[in-house]
């Protein structure tokens, strides 16, 4: 019984060691980049996923963007959305978004997005493999921008551990007259998936680097959901 407790007290002192880790590191970061980048953004959303049935689940999220080092707020977003898995290694999906964008002198603007998309997954022992494939229509009154986007996606399931770390890398190509499926943006990205509150919470800790053509961002968010 003493054993038990002692296991117990064990793993709960890792467990806060790794939180722990997390919130430094989330409190070094910004002050590291902002002093590489000029553009330093933090994006936080709230969400839930809801399983209908065992292969559908239903979503949605608001989400809060930054931009000018923090000055301003960049765009407020709600996303909703479906997921059908076809096979245990296929899920596809479609989602709506809809944001409302600070345009500096041209003032506040919707924008409109829907997406769909194909997840091919496996595993190799403990790591999960990913490749989701997205197509998606972002249009508004200045105009329509298609974009194919292709995401690769690490995650490592720790041995008697909640917290997921993953890295993923996604390219997007230009469908647009003229574009020729040329590389308009890449992101790079690393982060934890760790249990909040209880087993229904979760939160994605993250950072971005995003990089275009005439612009670049260092990005560090979070994403919590709530799963029923």
């Amino acid at each position: 019984m003493i054993y038990s407790g002692t296991v117990m007290v064990k793993k709960d002192s890792y467990t806060w060691k790794i939180y722990g880790l997390v919130v430094v590191v989330l409190c070094i970061v910004p002050a590291f980049l902002h002093g590489q980048e000029k553009d330093f953004t933090t994006w936080a959303s709230a969400g839930f996923k809801y399983k209908v049935k065992p292969a559908f689940t239903l979503s949605g999220k608001l989400e809060w963007r930054t931009k000018d080092d923090l000055g301003k707020t960049d765009r407020w977003g709600l996303d909703v959305g479906g997921a059908y898995s076809v096979l245990p290694f296929l899920k596809v999906a479609a989602g709506y978004e809809i944001h409302y964008r600070n345009r500096g002198e041209a003032g506040w603007k919707f924008r409109h997005r829907y997406h769909f998309d194909g997840t091919l997954s496996t595993r190799v022992q403990r790591l999960k493999v990913s490749l989701r494939e997205r197509f998606q229509h972002t249009f508004d009154s200045s105009g329509d921008e298609f974009r194919w986007r292709s995401r690769v996606k690490l995650a490592y399931d720790i041995p008697k551990c909640k917290i997921e770390p993953y890295a993923s890398v996604e390219m997007y190509n230009g469908l647009n007259r003229g574009e020729r499926f040329d590389v308009q943006r890449m992101r790079y990205r690393g982060g934890v998936v760790l249990p909040l509150f209880s087993d229904c919470w979760e939160a994605d800790v993250f950072y971005c680097r995003q990089w275009e053509s005439k612009a670049r961002k260092n990005i560090v968010g979070v994403a919590c959901t709530y799963s029923f």
